[in-house]
This record gives C-alpha cells, structure tokens and sequence, in this order.
C-alpha cells in the first residue's frame, strides 16, 4: 500500500534537489550564527604562599571551544611583581601563552582563546612575591549547540547608567567575584573602588570605544563602589559553577577553515538585540604557512578593533602596525534597541593585508566573534 501511494504521487527530482538544497542552506545559516549556550568558568586561589605551577582551568573540552579567561590578581604592595600566565594549544596545535601582568595595583584582565579538543587550558604565577596572594579565574565557555551551564551565575544589576559618586552599587555579602562590563566612551574615565583580602583596591576605566569588562573580587562584608565618571554597567555575580540556564544570552560567529577572503563582506553577529549592556569578544589565527599572508577582523564601529593573524598561526604585529594583540580583544559596550529599530552588530570577515596579493584565496583561517547580552 506505501508503495503503491508513492509511485501514484511521485515527488520531482530538481524538487527534491531543491528541497536538500534549502535544508543544507538552512544548516549552514544556523552554524554560523546563532543563540547558543554558555558555560561558566571558575577556579579560586586564595591564600597562596608559593608560586604556582601549571595548573588547568577547566575540563579538557571534547571539542575545539572558545572561551574568555579573566585573571583577577592581587598582592600586597604598591607594585605587581607577580603575573599570571594562561597557556593552551589552539586548534592548530600551536602553544599560545597569555601573560596578566600590571605596572601597580591589582592586576584584573580578561583574554580570548580559542582551545583544541581533549586539551585543558592552564594558570600558572610567575615572578617575585611578597607573602601571600590571592588568585581568581572566572569566564565565559561558547558553544554553538548544547545545554546551558549558567546555574551559578545571577546578575545583580544590568544597563545602568551612573555620573556622579561615590555611590554603593553591591552591598556586602560573602567574599564574590564578579565580572563587570563597562561603557565609559560618552563622559569621563569611571573608577570603581573595593576591597579584597589583600586591601583597597581600585581600576579606572577609560572612556575608549571598546568598553571593558572587568574581574572583580570583593571580601566578605565589603562592598562594590562606583566613585566617579560616567558609565553604563553591568555586573554578574561568578557563583558555583552548574547546569542550568541563566541572565546571559549569547551570539556566536564561527568562520572555521576559510580560505576565500573577501572585501566587503559582512557577517551578522546580533540581529535584533535590546538596549543593555554587551561584551564583544573575537580572536582569529591562520593556518600555520608559508603564504606570507596576514589577514584582519573587523567589527562595527571598531568594536573589536583590528585583529591580526601571521602566517605561523601566532596573532601579532606582522603587519607593521603598532596595534597588536596576542590573540584577540574584549571589549564591552552600551547599545540600544527597540523592537522597531533593534539592535545589530555585523563582522567583515578576514581581508588580505598586503594590497599586492589582492583579494581572492589565502590559507586556511579560524575567526570566532562571541557577543554577550547582559
């Protein structure tokens, strides 16, 4: 009977090409970008007395993942002489380093890698020290598919816009690292102002385009302070690490094994976002190669400035400019968005630097641009 309905009502051909045609289009679409899922990362330090070795960050993932990494460092005296160094083989099997380090004062950071399956990302101090110290790691996992992993993670407060101070804005409650996204770029330089185990602390704020976002540890029965400037923020309180949904959404751009570069050529990352606070993130790096060819990554409104990739896979300043970032930035911002005129960020995907070669193909590059709502 199947069989006989089947060939009474024959399904064309071209409309059966045409519907795994639309399908694959489909897939495609929805792996480059999307909504997608968000794990948290958190490993405590306190109290350290040595320096400390090598040690991973989280579970080796069972794919190549992208993550952000915040360092908050904090050592008796006017003067760092301890860093922290975060070290991963990205998913060319290259050995990448970041190094957290400041001039004085507590050392508070974040960076993006991008790590290769079955491998963990590691933390490590290095320097002189002065009796003890306490070390913090928080972060963002992205993931494409998948549950969400936000259960330990609550947002205090989000989108609000301060010009005067000083002004509470977390009250005390046990000792929290929070991680706080700031849009200064309208007024003048934020300092916000706390104290940890080791004593006051403070960061200034610039009032730059591309924002920050910011790890903050505060002690127990101590509070969060906004002492002067003008600056939208957002904080979320970096709680347990567990399953379950949370405040934060995020979009996702995966441009993975590319070889054709192309100028203009827009990617949309955010397509109908509300007025909030977001965090941009993105790295890029090439194929190992002989090529000689250096590609960037531009965001709107230089959101994620300019990125650079050699042609040994290492981000740098091979292409003489005096920008360089070791794998990628962060960055954070204040947007709005309606539901008549949302919202929307777009990436242009990685062009050819060197203006005799043209455009057209090039190695093979990875791009990963994260944007997160607060």
């Amino acid at each position: 009977m199947r069989g006989s309905i089947l060939l009474r009502n024959p399904e064309p051909k071209v409309r059966l090409v045409k519907k795994f045609a639309i399908t694959l289009l489909l897939a495609l679409i929805c792996s480059l970008y999307a909504n997608a899922a968000i794990s948290e990362i958190r490993k405590d330090f306190p109290k350290q007395t040595a320096k400390l070795s090598a040690t991973a960050i989280l579970s080796a993932p069972a794919g190549n993942a992208s993550y952000v990494v915040c360092v908050y460092l904090s050592q008796p005296g006017s003067s760092n002489s301890l860093s922290a160094i975060v070290r991963w083989i990205d998913e060319n099997a290259q050995s990448q380093s970041f190094t957290f380090s400041g001039a004085s004062g507590v050392i508070s950071n974040c960076d993006p890698i991008r790590n290769l399956a079955r491998t963990a990302p590691t933390v490590e101090t290095s320097g002189a020290y002065h009796g003890t110290y306490d070390l913090f790691v928080v972060g963002f996992g992205f993931w494409t598919t998948g549950s969400q992993g936000q259960g330990g993670i609550t947002e205090p407060f989000d989108n609000w816009h301060l010009t005067s101070g000083p002004t509470t804005i977390l009250s005390p409650i046990g000792g929290v690292t929070y991680l706080v996204a700031a849009d200064c770029s309208n007024g003048a330089a934020g300092t916000l102002n706390w104290i940890d185990e080791v004593g006051s602390q403070a960061v200034t704020i610039s009032p730059s385009l591309s924002g920050a976002l910011i790890p903050v540890h505060v002690a127990a029965a101590e509070s969060l302070v906004f002492a002067s400037g003008s600056c939208y923020l957002s904080a979320v309180d970096m709680g347990t690490p567990k399953a379950g949904s949370g405040p934060l959404t995020d979009y996702e751009v995966n441009l993975l094994n590319y070889t054709n570069v192309k100028w203009p050529n827009f990617v949309p990352v955010v397509t109908a976002g509300r007025t909030t606070t977001y965090v941009f993130a993105g790295n890029i790096a090439q194929v190992p190669n002989s090529a000689g060819t250096v590609l960037e990554l531009f965001g709107d409104d230089l959101f994620l400035q300019i990125l650079y990739a050699e042609e040994y896979g290492a981000p740098g300043n091979s292409a003489g400019t005096s920008l360089t970032f070791p794998i990628g930035i962060v960055g954070a911002g204040y947007r709005s968005g309606t539901p008549n005129n949302p919202f929307t960020f777009n990436i242009t995907t990685a062009i050819n630097d060197f203006s005799s070669l043209g455009w057209g193909p090039s190695p093979k590059y990875n791009a990963e641009v994260d944007v997160i709502q607060f």
